[in-house]
């Protein structure tokens, strides 16, 4: 991450662990079996970027890796200590997904994207704008 780039910082719960990554246009909010288990909600807020765009501050976080939907091995990372979410892993090693809630409020844009859509309680909205994917 050059430091020209404007960007954003946020931490998890208990503030051991903190990211900065470069502020973003857009979101995606996925609502795949996976993420709605592991989030505890209907849907996960997520940034879309390549992990070498990342700057952790804090200790090593906590993993589980299962099997997402793809049949590929797909790795969370969560604050050890306080259990936060931090982001998801992938096999594509140029993509993370990094949990758009750990970064203050006003930080966040409006969902731009909408993963497995299909997965959608009813009464959810697809936002103006947003492209909806039913799967992935």
């Amino acid at each position: 991450m050059s430091g020209n780039d404007s960007t954003v910082t946020g931490a998890c719960n208990c503030g051991a662990f903190s990211l900065t990554i470069p502020q973003q246009t857009g979101m995606a909010l996925c609502h795949c079996t996976s993420c709605r288990k592991s989030g505890g909600s209907v849907s996960s807020a997520n940034f879309s970027i390549n992990p070498k765009d990342m700057k952790c501050d804090g200790p090593e976080p906590s993993k589980y890796v299962a099997k997402g939907s793809s049949g590929n091995d797909v790795t969370r990372a969560f604050c050890g200590t306080c259990g936060s979410n931090l982001w998801t892993a992938v096999a594509d090693p140029n993509l993370i997904f990094v949990k758009a809630g750990l970064f203050p409020p006003g930080s966040v844009p409006s969902p731009n994207t909408h993963l497995f859509a299909k997965n959608m309680e009813d009464w959810e909205i697809v936002h103006e704008g947003a492209e909806r994917i039913e799967t992935q």
